[in-house]
């Protein structure tokens, strides 16, 4: 049976239920008979949908987060594959006892078991598109991995070593973004990120003074008639944190912290490069 005969079989329920009503108040069987046709382009669609979200939704909105750091990029890409491979785990696991209980439905043989079957395998048929949307999720969450690491020239066996010596400079850039953001709306930095920026010793009247002598220079750009793209903003996140890179040490003894990373509670690959 192909898969057009076997969708327009499926949808052939349609006239049943009507049949089983005794008829409808408004719907015909010339109107049914139009929708169940049209059911079958609804369901080869649904091919086209499959998943939660797109493909480009997934790459630039899930895997962004606001987030500069690859390392945390990749454990998004690795929270969604985990996320939806548990998701595949239940699905399988429910269809086999899906499957126990249409053997056991069939072998009572009576009206009422035959429809209890009857409707399970329906529902298999109809989960067989969102397990296909779940397995095309998990390939382009792989995708994307493998395509981040060797942007970045991050290792195969990276670790927590690793991803824990990017963070510093993810949180600067970051408090910089939030403050740019706060500056441009409110012409100030909120209270919220001036603690952001003092956590990781970035002095909020400094941040105050390099952000605003970056919007006016963006600013100049604009009134020439040029567009800024985000690369220059990008660049100007980057330097802060070069900046600032080492300034969080400040806090760390004023804390009284002797060691921000400590290697004997983290997971490290023996094959990692030496740090």
């Amino acid at each position: 049976m192909t898969k057009t005969t076997a969708l327009a079989t499926e949808h052939k329920g349609f006239q049943y239920i009507q049949e089983k009503l005794g008829g409808l108040a408004t719907i015909t069987d010339a109107k049914l008979a139009v929708i169940s046709k049209n059911m079958m382009e609804v369901d080869r669609a649904n091919n086209s949908v499959g998943r939660s979200e797109t493909q480009t939704t997934n790459q630039l909105m899930t895997l962004t987060m606001l987030s500069d750091s690859p390392y945390r990029q990749l454990k998004q890409c690795l929270a969604q594959i985990d996320s939806t491979r548990s998701a595949l785990d239940e699905t399988y696991y429910r269809m086999l006892k899906t499957q126990v209980k249409i053997a056991e439905c069939y072998e009572k043989g009576d009206p009422l078991s035959i429809i209890e079957a009857q409707e399970a395998e329906h529902g298999v048929v109809r989960s067989k598109s969102r397990i296909d949307g779940a397995f095309k999720e998990i390939a382009i969450f792989q995708t994307a991995y493998s395509e981040i690491r060797a942007s970045h020239n991050i290792p195969e066996a990276w670790d927590e070593m690793d991803a824990e010596l990017a963070e510093i400079d993810h949180h600067i850039k970051q408090a910089f973004r939030q403050a740019h953001r706060d500056m441009i709306s409110t012409g100030r930095i909120g209270i919220g990120n001036m603690e952001y920026l003092e956590q990781f010793g970035i002095h909020p009247q400094t941040a105050t003074k390099i952000v605003g002598d970056y919007i006016a220079e963006e600013n100049k750009e604009i009134e020439a008639g040029r567009a800024p793209t985000v690369l220059r903003l990008y660049n100007f996140l980057d330097s802060m944190a070069v900046m600032f890179h080492d300034a969080h040490k400040q806090v760390m003894d004023r804390i009284g912290i002797k060691e921000l990373i400590k290697k004997d509670f983290l997971y490290l690959e023996s094959t990692a490069t030496e740090r």
